[in-house]
């Protein structure tokens, strides 16, 4: 079991503890992130962004069994975190944030519910199904942030949920190779047959070489309308005003910059996810700190 799951007598303050050391780990830029949050929302953000990377890493364990058991394991705990019965570091701190920022349950329940149904998907056949499930899995979590962040403007919902479809392509995108290895095509197959792209080509053991013609330009169709979503979101960060805005400027850069990066090596999403090191993180932090505008997606 991960240790976040694992039942432990702690109190808030460490479970809390516990997931901003697990957030340290898994992604590099959290403690730069963590400076952006405003004060009031920063144990809540915490714990809600601690739960969701928890899912997202046990939803990509490469056993079957072994990632039903997790999913399912999580499922309990949130039924636990949201009766205030919480046994888990990551349970005690999502049930504190969920009381303190009075988070919608729904938003909580859809994304586990979406990841435990994805394990019986292995392609989606249409775009819309494919952005369908996107929206299930990523607009429910840009929603909970707005609540930790205080902000319940319509406006800056519909922004949000632009953000959060970008993000969540740009992490496909990044993902393609390890997805493809526990069984799921995060590409829609009318574009792929449309293109031309020879099925095989995706196969977990097919040998290693640079994308077809055909593939690349599915993916680089992926990359633009990932850019078009960001540009169409992009306004959340002004509209959330100083501090938060640069907090939200911050995770837009960095996811942004992996698109670039993927650019750089040709569209080879097959190699697996582009390298992020210090100098992304030094560049998304200073530009984050001095303004909100938007970089150059195009």
């Amino acid at each position: 079991m991960h240790a976040l799951l694992t039942p432990l007598e702690v109190s808030r303050a460490e479970a809390l503890s516990d997931c901003e050391a697990y957030l340290a780990r898994r992604f590099l830029p959290w403690r730069g992130l963590r400076r952006a949050v405003p004060p009031s929302a920063r144990e809540g953000f915490a714990a809600l962004y601690a739960w969701h990377e928890l899912a997202r890493e046990l939803a990509a364990l490469p056993g079957v069994f072994e990632r039903r058991r997790a999913l399912e394991e999580l499922g309990h705990e949130l039924e636990r975190a949201l009766r205030e019965d919480a046994r888990s570091p990551v349970g005690r701190a999502l049930s504190f944030a969920v009381r303190r920022h009075g988070l919608a349950e729904e938003l909580l329940r859809r994304p586990l519910l979406e990841r435990r149904r994805e394990e019986h998907l292995a392609t989606f056949e249409t775009r819309e199904a494919l952005l369908g499930h996107a929206r299930a899995l990523a607009v429910p979590e840009a929603r909970l942030y707005l609540a930790v962040l205080g902000e319940t403007r319509a406006r800056a919902e519909a922004l949000a949920d632009a953000c959060a479809l970008a993000l969540q392509l740009t992490r496909w995108l990044a993902e393609l190779a390890p997805d493809l290895a526990r069984g799921v095509l995060h590409l829609a197959m009318d574009e792929l047959l449309r293109a031309g792209v020879e099925l095989t080509e995706l196969a977990p053991d097919a040998p290693r070489r640079l994308p077809s013609p055909a593939l690349t330009r599915v993916l680089a169709a992926e990359v633009a309308r990932a850019r078009e979503l960001y540009a169409r979101g992009w306004e959340l960060c002004p509209l959330l005003g100083p501090l938060r805005g640069r907090a939200l400027a911050f995770v837009l850069r960095w996811n942004a910059a992996t698109l670039a990066a993927l650019e750089a090596r040709k569209l080879d999403a097959l190699r697996g996810p582009p390298p992020a090191g210090g100098l992304r993180l030094a560049a998304c932090l200073v530009t984050s700190a001095a303004t909100t505008d938007p970089p150059a997606l195009g």
